[in-house]
């Protein structure tokens, strides 16, 4: 006789005996707590402030600008939901930057000079250094199974602004 076969029957005559009920435990199946998880992957990116215009001088010599306005730039989702930029956030500031956020707004001034090379335009343009951030959003369900919920991308300004330069043929 198999050893589950003699618990059944020790356990039919407990029952038999003492008029009683008894519980025979099955398999021991494991349970996953269920969670929400994020998979954040991002690039730099760079977010020009509203209000503040690109510069273009050339061809060559030197550029010379300042901002000394006021301008603002906010995070701008371009593929997923509105709602999900407050988490996502909050899990790219712990393990992108600590410099993100949602909006930047600036006032100070800040001037920044090139020399712009023979024969080309320079142009220069105020911008917040921020990243783009692409999620994932998954739960873990009770039995071990993942279930994908949510993806998108969100562009997030960060503290970090600058002038960004660059140089054309025309």
């Amino acid at each position: 006789m198999s050893m589950k076969t003699r618990a059944m029957a020790v356990t039919v005559a407990l029952i038999a005996t003492t008029g009683g009920t008894a519980l025979v435990a099955g398999p021991a199946h494991a349970a996953c707590p269920s969670e929400i998880l994020y998979s954040l992957t991002s690039t730099a990116n760079r977010m020009p402030f509203s209000g503040v215009p690109t510069f273009k001088n050339g061809p060559g010599g030197t550029m010379s600008v300042a901002r000394s306005y006021s301008g603002s730039v906010s995070f701008q989702v371009t593929a997923g939901a509105e709602s999900e930029v407050g988490a996502v956030l909050a899990k790219a500031k712990v393990s992108i930057s600590a410099s993100l956020s949602t909006s930047n707004s600036t006032s100070t001034t800040n001037t920044y000079t090139r020399k712009i090379t023979s024969g080309m335009y320079g142009h220069a343009q105020y911008v917040s250094w921020g990243e783009t951030v692409s999620y994932r959003k998954s739960r873990v369900n009770a039995n071990c199974t993942t279930s994908l919920l949510a993806t998108g991308t969100i562009k997030f300004p960060s503290t970090s602004e600058g002038w960004y330069y660059w140089e054309t043929s025309s």
